[in-house]
């Protein structure tokens, strides 16, 4: 029978913890709309719901991520996004193909919560997960 001390215990709370991905860092970058239906975490989403597809890079990096998107851990944690004063806590459902860095692809609805659709592109948008 193996027994483990305290201090072992810890500090192996402390390397998986320190190996898990910067939740409260703030990440930046665009942010556009459009629409929603079956997306890549297995869910149907419409465009009135407040749900998010990020950046592909993020979504396939995401520590976790594997072959099937469905199962992806970042699946379904919510970003909080803000504009210029303005934010919309979104949840993940997606991921967008064509989207570098840590740029997001919004609803019509989220999106028009942090500006007028006839923007068409948000710059400089800032968002964490919550």
């Amino acid at each position: 029978m193996m027994h483990l001390n305290l201090a072992t215990v810890l500090l192996t709370f402390a390397a998986i913890y320190s190996a898990l991905p910067a939740c409260t860092a703030q990440y930046t970058g665009d942010a556009t709309f459009d629409n929603f239906g079956l997306e890549a975490c297995g869910a149907y989403s419409s465009n009135s719901d407040y749900v998010v597809r990020v950046a592909a890079p993020t979504f396939d990096s995401y520590p976790g991520a594997g072959s099937n998107p469905n199962l992806n851990p970042i699946c379904f944690k919510h970003i909080n996004v803000n504009y210029q004063g303005r934010t919309v806590d979104v949840t993940i459902v997606g991921r967008c193909a064509d989207c570098p860095g840590a740029n997001l692809e919004l609803t019509p609805a989220a999106f028009d919560v942090l500006a007028d659709p006839s923007v068409g592109r948000l710059y400089g948008v800032d968002w964490n997960f919550d």
